[in-house]
């Protein structure tokens, strides 16, 4: 059964790295990441940065693992997805600029 939304997202992953399909894609990537976290609560454990431990008794080596990752992935869906996304509109802006007639061909 081909569905049309499996066809998207085997189109969508099949897309070059540096174009503005695998810029989206990327930032989809790294939000889709931080939803994970953050509904699983492991916001919780970034207590573990100020020397307590998480809210559970996983011990120091697990609130210190879901602390770090949870920080991690904050600070990717933070910094890089507006990036990405900005890049992504850029680059298909001037695509599209260079692909009109405005511009004089040799």
């Amino acid at each position: 059964m081909n569905h049309p939304y499996l066809n998207l997202l085997r189109r969508l992953w099949r897309v070059e790295i540096f174009s503005p399909a695998g810029f989206v894609q990327r930032a989809l990537v790294i939000s889709a990441g931080f939803l994970l976290v953050h509904l699983a609560g492991w916001r919780e454990y970034t207590s573990v940065l100020n020397g307590t431990v998480g809210p559970d008794s996983t011990g120091w080596a697990g609130s210190t693992f879901f602390g770090v990752a949870y920080v991690l992935i904050y600070l990717a869906f933070v910094i890089l997805v507006p990036v990405l996304l900005l890049a992504a509109a850029l680059l298909a802006a001037w695509q599209r600029l260079i692909s009109t007639r405005c511009w004089p061909r040799k």
